[in-house]
């Protein structure tokens, strides 16, 4: 989950033995930009901020509803 430490998320995310599944921007970028198809669901206007972390090409939409959005970093992999 990225930057997903809030709210009640975060209750527990720390304990010992939890899993890593919280990452942040720098995290995010890293993977992002790896040969490996990740995807991210994210809200509509939040997607700006990821276009100032990377090279909006890599921004590709898989889909689009509710005022959010698939994303993936390498459409037509297979």
């Amino acid at each position: 989950m990225l930057n997903g430490r809030f709210n009640n998320l975060v209750y527990g995310s720390y304990a010992p033995g939890a899993p890593n599944v919280f990452i942040d921007d720098g995290q995010w970028k890293t993977l992002w930009l790896e040969p490996q198809r990740y995807y991210l669901v994210i809200k509509e206007e939040s997607v700006e901020r990821l276009r100032k972390l990377v090279d909006p090409r890599v921004l590709s939409v898989v889909a689009r509803s509710g005022g959010k959005l698939l994303l993936t970093n390498h459409p037509g992999v297979q």
